[in-house]
């Protein structure tokens, strides 16, 4: 606690740089630190998943919990590992989350605990954070300075609320207070609000890379030093781009984007499901983040995500498909051909060779075009579906199903999937014993039988006995 008291104390002495009396003010807050760890001492802040350090042992300790909270489905436990790996690799200082604190879970001890600690579990197995908090300013309602003032205190007391939270519950955390020239800005309006112009990225990676987690307030500074409020969901998106993050979460305490019927929208494919996503009635409040963070997916790397989600719920939603929030995420569009005459077949056939391990068949493709029904094949040629008729047969055959390595996990499964089984109600498919993603097909069929005998260098008709 040492360690934050004195960067604390360096990094307010930065954001009061343009107070006369800045002695006065450091006074102020040292004791408002006083109170902010008597508060959260009070209120039992204590880790969720305990304090374990960082031996094999208690990190086996901390994955056996981290399992029992999200499940140990095979194809969510596939999707957590690779998340692990694609992070181990990535830069000592670019963080794998961007991660927004609403201001109402301020005001819920026992959500700001429960997060804190997932929050540092996070932390504690390598995977790097940056935490952004600050006021949501609604675009149609002035504020007075006073109101302003009032709320960029509440935002510095919030500020070292999170910081002692993540603290207790095992996590070094760092408070970057307003001043620190990390969100530069214009203003807006009466010049008491404004809007991010330009994010200086040395800060807030010289943090990660210290092992902290940078806690960040959504007050930028001007060309002139002025000091104006910047709503903290307009902040966290600009942070997020300048850090090219691999999720961004924006945390609040109901959960995710609710349809008309007040069902929540599980999942937002970026650009396929973004008209009949605008065209949901919603208040101005929600119109602007989806319009926001439909933006944000768009400038984010390929495999990035979205998410806006409950506090209670991050693990779950990071490393599950059955979250309580919203995800949104780029994908590509599904197109859909009857011949392969306007198909790159080089492209398609590396697609398949890779997913599948094998080489095809040097004559495959010739063979394919008499009986060929429909190909469904991504924009980027990262997932395929082949659909033949065969003869004497009054069923569709799915030929091939093919998702690349690099989306595996990522929902384009399902999507692809989806395009297949809206045009075709009956279809069947052969594989073998061996094949792994049986572990998926065969939960989407209604009926299996498995054949020992069936040989994959016949025609057709051990395939059509199967069924």
């Amino acid at each position: 606690m040492a360690h934050y008291g004195t960067s604390a104390v360096r990094a307010s002495v930065a954001s009061l740089s343009h107070v006369k009396d800045v002695g006065t003010q450091c006074m102020q807050y040292l004791g408002q630190l006083r109170q902010m760890r008597q508060w959260t001492n009070s209120h039992s802040v204590a880790p969720a998943f305990g304090n374990l350090h960082s031996s094999n042992g208690g990190r086996n300790r901390d994955l056996k919990r981290f399992l029992e909270e999200v499940g140990t489905n095979p194809k969510e436990a596939r999707y957590w590992l690779k998340q692990f790996q694609l992070v181990s690799g990535s830069s000592p200082s670019r963080p794998f989350a961007v991660v927004q604190v609403d201001q109402e879970i301020f005001q819920h001890s026992q959500q700001l605990k429960a997060l804190s600690s997932n929050l540092a579990f996070l932390h504690r197995n390598d995977m790097k954070l940056l935490v952004v908090h600050g006021a949501n300013l609604p675009d149609d309602k002035y504020l007075s300075d006073q109101e302003l003032q009032n709320s960029r205190h509440q935002v510095t007391t919030e500020t070292m609320i999170m910081v002692n939270f993540l603290e207790a519950s095992g996590a070094p955390a760092h408070p970057i207070f307003s001043g620190s020239n990390v969100l530069r800005a214009e203003s807006i309006g009466r010049g008491t609000k404004g809007k991010v112009t330009c994010v200086n990225k040395e800060a807030l990676e010289w943090c990660i890379s210290s092992g902290h987690i940078p806690v960040l307030s959504s007050i930028g500074e001007t060309s002139s030093s002025q000091l104006v409020s910047i709503d903290a969901v307009h902040a966290t998106a600009e942070v997020a781009k300048a850090v090219q993050a691999m999720k961004v979460l924006f945390l609040n305490t109901t959960g995710g984007l609710r349809d008309r019927g007040g069902r929540i929208i599980e999942e937002v494919h970026i650009p396929a499901d973004l008209d009949a996503l605008m065209k949901q009635s919603c208040s101005s409040q929600d119109h602007k983040t989806k319009e926001l963070v439909c933006g944000l997916v768009a400038d984010l790397p390929p495999l990035s995500s979205v998410v806006i989600t409950s506090a209670k719920t991050i693990l779950t939603e990071l490393f599950t498909h059955h979250g309580s929030g919203t995800m949104f995420k780029k994908t590509e569009r599904i197109l859909k051909y009857s011949s392969l005459k306007d198909v790159d077949i080089d492209r398609l056939k590396k697609l398949v060779t890779r997913s599948f391990g094998r080489v095809l068949k040097e004559n495959y493709f010739k063979e394919l075009e008499g009986r060929l029904h429909t190909v469904y094949l991504s924009e980027g040629y990262s997932a395929v579906a082949v659909i033949t008729q065969e003869a004497g047969l009054n069923v569709p055959y799915l030929d091939k199903f093919s998702i690349s390595l690099q989306r595996q996990g990522e929902g384009t499964s399902d999507m692809l999937w989806n395009c297949v089984r809206r045009d075709f109600p009956s279809l069947f498919w052969r594989s073998r014993i061996s094949n792994k993603v049986n572990a998926w097909l065969v939960p989407e069929s209604e009926r299996a039988k498995r054949v020992p005998s069936l040989d994959f260098e016949d025609e057709m008709m051990p395939a059509e006995r199967a069924l």
